[in-house]
């Protein structure tokens, strides 16, 4: 199977019953997205699709780990990740997505491309906040450079306020 194509799923031509695909995601299939900030990574997708007449039952397993940039100290944060998501491709008129889980396609579709939906997940499994989870493994030199020039001043305008009291 070509590269371009190898997360294209010709479900036309699959049995009814349970199919597997693994995928091994490396820092190639990042680089193809143009607004993703964490470019390196390995990561293995396991893909368990349930074919039946009139849906495909998909079931995406992700686990590796995503290599980022630490929010604290900007050193480098190997952040691991695991999940897993379901897909529910039922069989319509036109494209549909009826939620985050269901999405319906035209009848005349005969495959479908997964590499958009196993970014996405991939994505969803990453923290919001992006730090060491000690931190003592922060880059300490650019944590004192960080403390150095983030000393803050006290404005009087504001300090009046600290004293008013809520009841």
């Amino acid at each position: 199977m070509k590269k371009e194509r190898e997360f294209e799923i010709p479900f036309h031509g699959l049995s009814h019953g349970l199919h597997q695909f693994v995928y091994k995601i490396e820092d190639e299939f990042f680089e193809s997205f143009e607004y993703f900030e964490n470019e390196k990574g390995q990561l293995r997708v396991e893909l368990n699709i349930l074919k039946e007449p009139a849906l495909l039952d998909m079931h995406f397993v992700i686990s590796g780990h995503i290599d980022m940039i630490c929010d604290r100290c900007l050193g480098k944060l190997r952040q691991p990740v695991a999940g897993e998501y379901r897909l529910v491709v039922k069989f319509g008129k036109d494209y549909l997505e009826e939620s985050d889980e269901i999405v319906v396609l035209p009848v005349a579709q005969t495959s479908l491309d997964v590499k958009q939906y196993i970014f996405e997940y991939i994505n969803l499994l990453l923290p919001v906040k992006r730090v060491h989870e000690n931190p003592e493994d922060c880059d300490q030199e650019m944590i004192l450079r960080l403390e150095k020039y983030s000393e803050r001043k006290s404005d009087p305008r504001w300090d009046a306020l600290k004293n008013i009291k809520i009841e």
